[in-house]
């Protein structure tokens, strides 16, 4: 059974052109103006930021894990509503836009602990949605 590539002159798969898209629009939120507001947002002073999660006031990086050479984003603006809903999946581009691209409203500041868990919960979910949806 051969996969069908019908994008990119034949290279590419359904999923690769998706994937290609969606990494295309994702590199474009990092100058997404309401995204950086968020973290301006945050600042309580120099080199400090506080966590809508946890409360805790935290610095922007971490040092690196043992073995690894880049220090960890330590605040990141989070999109209180996912971009893809867990429970639902991909819908369209235009929903995944839509959720993506949000006034500042839809965003908040996260440290690296609250945003790790809340990034674990909403795979969870998914999780469970795709257990379901096979069965």
């Amino acid at each position: 059974m051969a996969i069908e590539k019908p994008h990119n002159g034949g290279t590419w798969t359904k999923a690769r052109l998706k994937s290609f898209i969606i990494s295309q629009l994702r590199g474009a939120t990092q100058r997404w103006g309401p995204k950086v507001d968020c973290i301006k947002k945050a600042r309580v002073s120099r080199g400090l930021y506080r966590c809508a999660g946890c409360g805790e006031v935290v610095p922007p990086t971490l040092p690196p894990p043992d073995g690894k050479k880049r220090r960890i984003k330590n605040i990141v603006a989070d999109h209180i509503e996912p971009i893809v809903d867990p429970a639902v999946g991909f819908t369209t581009y235009d929903d995944w836009i839509k959720r993506c691209f949000v006034e500042i409203d839809g965003y908040q500041a996260l440290c690296h602990k609250c945003h790790t868990e809340k990034t674990q919960q909403e795979r969870k979910i998914a999780t469970e949605r795709k257990k379901n949806d096979t069965l």
